[in-house]
């Protein structure tokens, strides 16, 4: 399991949420679950994060 942050647009705004989850693509399918009208939904990564 690991942390996601998704990015989606929600009628006009811009959308980020933590999540949770053990693939990109759970984590977009449960975001699309918590805001369906959701369009333009992409994973953000920390690219610049030691760990």
């Amino acid at each position: 399991m690991k942390n996601y942050i998704i990015s989606g647009q929600v009628d006009t705004y811009r959308v980020k949420v933590n999540l949770f989850a053990g693939s990109p693509n759970s984590a977009i399918n449960i975001f699309k679950q918590k805001y369906p009208k959701a369009e333009d939904i992409f994973v953000i990564q920390n690219l610049f994060k030691k760990g």
